[in-house]
């Protein structure tokens, strides 16, 4: 889908502050099949004006570099963090941060997450099956996930894993910012959550207030880009968490 040009100034806006302390480029590239990344980085650094280091965990990352969620973060921006696969993929002849190559619905999240911080930037979880399972097993009394972008496969699966996976991270706090994220040739696939402690009282109001409901992902990234854009065109007041 082709960006207008008043979209493409207002991400260049976004981006270019943040990104020029890192010497990243101003059309950065993103590496994720649908925007994951992408949508990441806009709410961390385009909105938060995230400063510190970032920490992300990975269930189910497939290729180490293409229509990976993390691998931007490694590589532009210093993220920590563990990736899971059942795949060993050559990870570590293209990666720094480490691959545990294991089965993720046994994996011990306790352990892996033990140096990480209390507060975690980014939960990717990708693994074509059991998301429930594997969300009953992070210990999420101990941590907090400022994102999340989990697959239901709906167009797959139907409701097998949709509603458990929205009953548990509702309880849990988190806020449903992105239901049933469409992505071309296969349909409602993801969803995209937020926990409503990473953001100031009104910035959270103004976002969660769009209807980023079954929409195409680049249209998601669109709209969310311009809310911030008016965001700081009308100077809510707000600083990074």
């Amino acid at each position: 889908m082709r960006l207008s040009v008043c979209l493409i100034c207002i991400y260049l806006s976004i981006f270019s502050g943040y990104a020029a302390s890192k010497g990243i480029s101003h059309q950065p590239e993103f590496f994720s099949q649908a925007s994951q990344d992408k949508f990441v980085y806009t709410i961390l650094y385009g909105l938060l004006n995230k400063q510190d280091t970032g920490y992300y965990l990975e269930i189910g990352a497939g290729n180490p570099i293409g229509s990976n969620n993390t691998y931007f973060f490694e590589k532009n921006l210093g993220w920590k963090g563990v990736s899971i696969d059942i795949l060993n993929h050559h990870w570590h002849s293209v990666r720094k941060n480490p691959l545990l190559v294991e089965d993720a619905i046994r994996s011990d999240y306790v352990s892996i997450l033990q140096s990480f911080p209390m507060i975690i930037d980014y939960l990717s979880l990708d693994i074509d099956r059991d998301y429930d399972i594997v969300l009953q097993r992070i210990p999420f009394d101990n941590y907090i996930f400022k994102i999340i972008t989990i697959e239901h496969d709906f167009y797959r699966f139907g409701n097998l894993y949709r509603e458990a996976e929205r009953i548990i991270l509702s309880s849990l706090g988190y806020h449903l910012l992105c239901s049933d994220v469409l992505i071309s040739g296969y349909g409602s696939f993801e969803d995209w959550w937020i926990h409503p402690s990473a953001f100031p009282a009104d910035v959270f109001s103004a976002l969660t207030s769009l209807d980023l409901k079954a929409q195409e992902h680049t249209k998601l990234i669109q709209i969310i880009q311009t809310e911030i854009q008016k965001i700081k065109t009308y100077g809510l007041s707000f600083t990074g968490k």
